[in-house]
């Protein structure tokens, strides 16, 4: 999120030099408006030129800053877009964390506390630190959980896989809210 807030940060700073250039820019065209009608008034042919010249030069710039605030704009909604997908995720992976801790209570009620334990320690071991297998003393315990994933139709492999689900939710969720 720093990245964002930086970025919107840096949109916000373009955008008020913008205002404050158009403002400027806004005032010379009245003014310009007003010399013109005077210099035509007077019939000023050579006044009145200069100042349709001048007219012309600002209006000119107040396009190109108008066309400046548009790409501001435009990169306002790509990073509004970005944040809105960023928020969208979080949600969907929240209710994924929900959903998994749900089941867990689900499948720990199928094995005793101890097998339990052991279980999800290994699965948050291997996990951790990237192993490929589990120890030996760890075999039982994942066993015993097999078994249970088993009975509910669901493979050791796809449980590795939600709880590593999990386990990358709650990382990107407390990255953001740092």
């Amino acid at each position: 999120m720093e990245i964002e807030r930086s970025e919107l940060n840096s949109l916000k700073v373009k955008d008020f030099s913008l205002v404050i250039h158009f403002e400027s820019g806004h005032y010379e065209n009245e003014r310009l408006l007003k010399d013109c009608e005077e210099s035509l008034c007077d019939y000023n042919i050579v006044e009145s030129t200069a100042n349709f010249v001048s007219l012309k030069e600002n209006n000119k710039c107040l396009i190109d800053l108008i066309e400046t605030q548009k790409a501001i704009d435009e990169d306002i909604f790509i990073l509004a877009e970005a944040l809105l997908s960023k928020l969208e995720n979080q949600e969907v992976l929240s209710n994924y964390r929900d959903w998994i801790s749900y089941f867990n209570k689900f499948l720990r009620a199928e094995l005793d506390v101890n097998t339990w334990f052991k279980a999800q320690r290994a699965i948050y071991n291997k996990i951790a630190n990237k192993l490929v297998n589990y120890a030996e003393s760890e075999k039982e315990y994942i066993l015993e959980l097999e078994k249970a994933l088993k009975n509910i139709k669901m493979t050791f492999y796809q449980y590795e896989m939600l709880i590593l689900l999990k386990l990358k939710s709650n990382i990107e969720f407390h990255d953001d809210v740092r």
